[in-house]
């Protein structure tokens, strides 16, 4: 017989129901960074202006305004972390439930993830405590660990960890491209005015994070003329040492959560 929290009978469709809630509440999260990220985008937060270097005389393209980042991107982003994180722990508790039944307090329970394989083997058996052994085994296939092909987990524990000590504070700008074709446009009308690049956005080896002010994006030619056709774009990304570095902040949320979602459905049989 399967139970609930509460002692009631429950299927695996509503066990993985009752996960994910969690799941959603962190899209909805998402959905809301992604709306803010538009506002923040449309005030025109950055400006680009042009120097020329007067030894060489190429023209430089540089950063001339950055707008801070509200830290509101810090506070959602942390938000739909813990969501996802507690999705997974919601899934150890529900793994726990079935093992044992319902018959024993299950509130040390939660989803293993550990900097490394070492210490995930050590530490398996308390952890999974009252699981069947159906659920061990797809846990060993995962390995959720730093390294292992559950790495994204790690990523998602780490970074829930340090949002409950202090704000995502490295969510911050980034140079994400700029403007290859129009460029290309602008040197080939000296010569052919009829030719015609199609936009070409290419991003550069160094995405440039944190963005400051005067921070060089291009350097042009010797004399070459300003083109105001050239786009430079911008992104925020989410950056933590020894983490993640540098990754574009909603699409990596957004793979967070598929990571999520994909992981809770691989112990559906597990759930029976």
């Amino acid at each position: 017989m399967l139970y609930s929290v509460n002692g009631e009978n429950v299927t695996p469709t509503e066990r993985l129901a009752l996960i994910q809630i969690k799941i959603e509440r962190a899209k909805e999260h998402i959905t809301n960074l992604k709306n803010a990220l538009h506002i923040f985008f449309d005030s025109k937060p950055y400006a680009v202006s042009t120097k020329r270097d007067q030894q060489t005389r190429r023209l430089i393209y540089f950063v001339d305004r950055v707008q801070p980042t509200p830290t509101s991107f810090s506070t959602i982003t942390g938000d739909a972390i813990q969501n996802l994180r507690s999705a997974l722990d919601q899934l150890a508790y529900q793994l726990f439930l079935v093992g044992t039944n319902g018959t024993m307090d299950g509130r040390h329970v939660y989803f293993p993830i550990d900097r490394g394989a070492t210490e995930y083997v050590r530490n398996l058996p308390r952890r999974t405590q009252g699981m069947r052994q159906d659920a061990i085994n797809t846990l060993n296939t995962i390995e959720p660990y730093k390294g292992g092909k559950g790495h994204g987990l790690w990523v998602v524990h780490e970074l829930n960890i340090i949002d409950k000590h202090r704000l995502l504070v490295t969510v911050s700008s980034s140079f994400r491209s700029f403007n290859v074709g129009a460029h290309m446009r602008g040197l080939m009308r000296k010569t052919d005015p009829s030719l015609q690049v199609p936009d070409l956005y290419l991003k550069p080896l160094d995405n440039i994070f944190p963005l400051k002010e005067g921070k060089e994006l291009f350097k042009d030619a010797v004399d070459a003329e300003v083109n105001r056709e050239i786009d430079f774009r911008f992104d925020i990304v989410l950056s933590e040492p020894g983490v993640i570095e540098g990754a574009a902040l909603l699409d990596t949320l957004n793979g967070f959560s598929d990571l999520v979602s994909k992981t809770v459905l691989l112990f559906e049989p597990c759930l029976t």
